[in-house]
């Protein structure tokens, strides 16, 4: 789900003749720089909370303090406005749907049936399973345990004897599902939004280390050297190409590009 959060260059002005009087300055904005409602094409940061209607138990939310006073907190996950493009799926179509016309700071509640969310249960994906083969996968047969097996997650909801039974429906199936959101960005600057692509990716490295250029419709992404110690780097890179050619419809290509200089050589050593 949470799932939660570049630039046109500007034109030089003409050079004018000296005899000319020097034309008078204005300042103009392109309409992606107007742009104060969210649209199908916009690029958004927002901040939710998503609970279940029945009960009222929070299951996601991108803000720290929701999460502690909710007990689901956890120290690895990053609690910050999630970066939205409307119309890529990066959310649940059903929520993204309804960001479309609202400007920031903006709040509204959402409910999202489960046709739309995470799907009716099914029962077929209720399933008993030997304790003997639990054990090879190294699980214990403990009811409440979530559990992977084979390429299914679950969770075990009852032990039988020499079975346990095992429910690989999703938690959040048959659940009609309540997000509380608001809207904190619309991104328009061209380079804002190459930064906030490039942030979703690789949250670790600070934004500034990164330059950006756009020429005859190719993007080129200088990346810091730091990025080459981040585990599975290359899967990060395709993920920025492919936002980036998501985000700017008039991009053909994305260049990202990682430059090492000859390292100095020591005092002394000549060789």
């Amino acid at each position: 789900m949470s799932e939660k959060k570049s630039t046109k260059p500007k034109k030089k002005p003409a050079k004018i003749a000296a005899e000319k009087k020097p034309a008078k300055k204005t300042t103009t904005k392109t309409a992606a720089q107007d742009e104060t409602v969210v649209s199908e094409k916009s690029l958004v940061y927002i901040d939710y909370s998503a609970t279940t209607k029945d009960d009222g138990v929070v299951f996601d939310t991108t803000m720290e303090q929701v999460a502690k006073d909710s007990e689901i907190y956890k120290e690895k996950d990053r609690y910050e406005p999630m970066l939205v493009a409307i119309g890529w799926n990066w959310l649940l179509g059903a929520l993204e749907e309804e960001l479309i016309g609202m400007k920031v700071a903006d709040s509204k509640t959402v409910e999202v049936p489960p046709e739309k969310g995470a799907g009716e249960r099914d029962p077929s994906k209720v399933k008993m399973v030997a304790k003997a083969k639990l054990a090879k996968h190294k699980h214990q047969p403990v009811k409440g345990q979530q559990i992977t097996f084979g390429n299914e997650r679950g969770v075990i909801t009852a032990v039988l004897g020499r079975k346990v039974r095992i429910d690989f429906n999703s938690p959040l199936a048959g659940k009609t599902l309540v997000f509380d959101v608001t809207l904190r960005s619309i991104i328009s600057d061209p380079s804002d939004k190459l930064r906030a692509v490039v942030k979703r990716r690789m949250p670790g490295i600070p934004e500034d280390d990164f330059k950006f250029s756009v020429a005859k419709k190719i993007v080129t992404i200088e990346m810091p050297k730091e990025t080459r110690y981040i585990q599975d780097v290359q899967y990060a890179e395709i993920g920025i190409a492919a936002d980036v050619l998501k985000v700017f419809a008039d991009a053909k290509e994305v260049k990202l590009v990682v430059t090492f200089d000859r390292p100095k050589p020591l005092e002394g050593n000549t060789t």
